[in-house]
């Protein structure tokens, strides 16, 4: 299964101007996809004004899929990930 990589949490900002004149700012984040096959695909997750991912693995949420105007799977522009939680946590015991 395709897992994302955040493997660090700098968060890069590029500022414009919007058609209305005013300053805006974009957030982003870098990520890789892993495929399974050791070769990772570096990409950038936009954060929007969302806060930064810590470092681990993640899945994306299936929140970040939807459905085109013509029945296509579209994936958002600004996607959400869930981390994954380490095979072999074992939960803390009760007091």
């Amino acid at each position: 299964m395709p897992r994302i990589n955040v493997k660090d949490t700098n968060v890069h900002e590029r500022t414009f101007n919007g058609k209305d004149g005013k300053p805006q700012i974009i957030r982003e984040q870098r990520a890789a996809l892993d495929l399974g096959d050791g070769y990772e695909l570096p990409f950038r997750v936009g954060l929007g004004s969302g806060p930064v991912y810590s470092v681990g693995a993640y899945d994306v949420s299936p929140e970040s899929f939807s459905l085109g105007r013509f029945g296509d799977l579209e994936l958002s522009r600004y996607l959400k990930l869930v981390m994954v939680k380490p095979t072999g946590a074992v939960a803390p015991k009760a007091a």
